[in-house]
Parts: structure tokens; C-alpha cells; sequence
């Protein structure tokens, strides 16, 4: 490698952490940058989220993951993987964006911005992108979508208790939504707009709640039907049937996310057109951009639950061997 230039990694979740912890573990320097904090999308998770995994499933850099329960909470996790960070000694930029990387020669330079400060310029030997892309909702293009009362993210219910709740969706997170909603008895509709759930999509171990809730009449499910219209306290609902107003004080568009090719696209690296996944090597996760790495959720494309923490965590450990053949 071309002195002791770092690696730029983009992004401090759970697998931007690890691959810094891969390269450390390696000798080869590295610098994290993220534009909140570490692991700011679990953050974003529901409050009461409980893993799907057992702990030693999500666990990185050799630090053991111990949890009060079977499996984590979404507070265990953040707690755990910012331990992590601490414990390893990993070298963090946090709250600080990268707005452009550019080729310079056989390296790069990352730009980045803090807050009001001036911009920076840092050169790294490789970049690994493991931003994610939360930040990128699949809008519906409705009227109404950016009013207050509707949001693309589900934090808890408690807010919406005793209220009219309308959910749009018909993966996990619309369910789990749906089903936390009911529990804090709100008025329950689910919107969907296919026939019925595409079952692998769904959590097995949580269909038999959300039946009984549906069963209970907690839960209304709108079938074959899409959202044209939110408004104040009602949300327009269409469906082969034809068009119904249902009452909605809160909305919550459990719609997706979309990658896009940002800094990723701005290197020159392309995504299929089908899947929406990154040209890259799975063995190296190198893209044919040399030195431009991926890593995490980002290398699913449009198949969201296709990469996790428990999949993604090991991407660093070939980045690091890749660049490692290369001293």
C-alpha cells in the first residue's frame, strides 16, 4: 500500500464498524466517517425492537454481545456496537458528511463537511462504502405524503393510543408497526396493495400475533387497495372496489427504501438495472473501481432483507484480505 494512508470507510453502523475492526486487526489504517453518530440508523429503529438474532450472530471485532434477554434490544444493540468502537480504539469522524470522493492518482481524497467548519480533505489508499440507505424512503407521490401526521419511519405507538392509525405496507416492518399500534389500542388499518402478505417477507414467529389481533378486529387490512390522497384526519384509499376515506390521525408509509448510486455513482461504479445491487467481486467486495470497496445492506440493491448485520458483519474481514494482497 502507498505509505500509511488510511482507509476511508463511509459509514458507522454495524458493518462499517466491523470492517474498520477488520483492517485494524490487520495493521492497515483506517478512519470512519458518518454524518450522525455510530450506528445512528439503529437509532432509528423502533423503540421496543428486539433482534431477530441471538447475540453472538451479531457480534464484531471479537467482543462478546451480552444481552439481558434471549436476544437484544434495539438500547443493548446501540450500547454494544458504540462499546465496540470504544474498545477497539476505532478512529471515528462522526457527524461529519462526505460530500464527494475523488480519484486522486492510485488513491483518493474524501471532502467532507462538519457542521459550520471548513471543508476537509482527506486522502485514503481505499474507500468502503457502507452507508445504507435509509435516507431514501420509496415515496408513493401522493398529495399529503410530507404533512406532519405522516412519516416513513415507526419509532413507538404510544403517541398514536387511542387514535386512527393507518399503516402502509406489506413487509415486516408495516406488520410490526401494525401489530405495536394495536397493542397501544389504537384504531388500526393496513393498506396494502397486493391480494395478500408475500409470506417469506414476513417473520414467521409473528404471523400468529398479528392473525389473532386481525381475528380480534384490532387490526382492519385493506387488501388490493394504494393510498391517492392524505390529508388532515382522513387518508383517501382506492381499491378494485372503488374509493373509501378512512379516518387517520397518524400515517406511517412502511413503503421501503430505494438505493441510490450517489458517491458510489459518482466513482463510476454501476448498478444493475434488476436489482439494484452494485457491481462487485462477493469475494473481495471490490467494485471494478479499484480501491472503491461496498459493504452491508448497500450490496442487497432493491432486496432489502437480503443483507443484515448477521450477513453483512463478515464483508470487512474480505476487505481486509483483498487489501491486504496487495502490500
Amino acid at each position: 500500500m502507498s505509505g500509511e494512508l488510511s482507509v476511508a470507510i463511509i459509514g458507522a453502523g454495524p458493518c462499517g464498524l466491523a470492517a474498520a475492526v477488520a483492517l485494524k486487526d490487520l495493521g492497515i489504517p483506517h478512519v470512519v466517517f458518518d454524518k450522525a453518530g455510530v450506528v445512528s440508523s439503529i437509532e432509528h429503529y423502533p423503540a421496543n425492537l428486539t433482534f431477530f438474532s441471538t447475540p453472538e450472530k451479531l457480534a464484531i471485532g471479537g467482543v462478546p454481545f451480552s444481552c439481558t434477554g434471549e436476544r437484544p434490544t434495539r438500547i443493548e444493540g446501540m450500547r454494544y456496537y458504540r462499546a465496540v468502537a470504544g474498545q477497539r480504539a476505532l478512529t471515528l469522524r462522526t457527524h461529519e458528511r462526505v460530500t464527494r470522493i475523488a480519484p486522486n492518482g492510485d488513491a483518493f481524497v474524501v471532502h467532507s463537511t462538519r457542521g459550520p467548519g471548513a471543508p476537509r480533505a482527506t486522502p485514503a489508499r481505499a474507500v468502503v462504502i457502507a452507508t445504507g440507505y435509509f435516507d431514501y424512503p420509496n415515496m408513493l407521490g401522493v398529495p399529503g405524503e410530507d404533512l406532519p401526521h405522516a412519516s416513513h419511519r415507526f419509532v413507538e405507538g404510544e403517541s398514536a393510543r387511542g387514535m386512527d392509525a393507518l399503516v402502509v405496507g406489506g413487509g415486516n416492518s408495516a406488520v410490526e408497526c401494525a401489530m405495536e399500534l394495536a397493542r397501544c389500542a389504537a384504531r388500526v388499518t393496513l393498506v396494502h396493495y397486493e391480494p395478500a402478505f408475500v409470506s417469506h417477507l414476513i417473520k414467521p414467529w409473528i404471523l400468529p400475533e398479528f392473525e389473532r389481533q386481525v381475528a380480534a378486529g384490532q387490526i382492519r387490512i385493506l387488501w388490493h387497495s394504494r393510498v391517492t390522497a392524505i390529508e388532515a384526519t382522513t387518508v383517501q384509499v382506492r381499491s378494485a372496489e372503488g374509493a373509501e376515506v378512512v379516518a387517520a390521525h397518524h400515517v406511517y408509509l412502511m413503503t421501503g427504501y430505494t438505493p441510490r448510486p450517489g458517491l458510489l455513482g459518482e466513482l463510476g461504479v454501476a448498478f444493475d438495472a434488476a436489482t439494484g445491487i452494485p457491481e462487485h467481486d462477493p469475494t473481495t467486495m471490490e467494485t471494478p473501481v479499484r480501491g472503491v470497496f461496498v459493504a452491508g445492506v448497500l450490496t442487497s440493491g432493491l432486496k432489502a432483507n437480503g443483507v443484515f448485520i448477521e450477513n453483512g458483519r463478515g464483508h470487512g474481514a474480505l476487505i481486509a484480505r483483498a487489501l491486504m494482497d496487495r502490500v
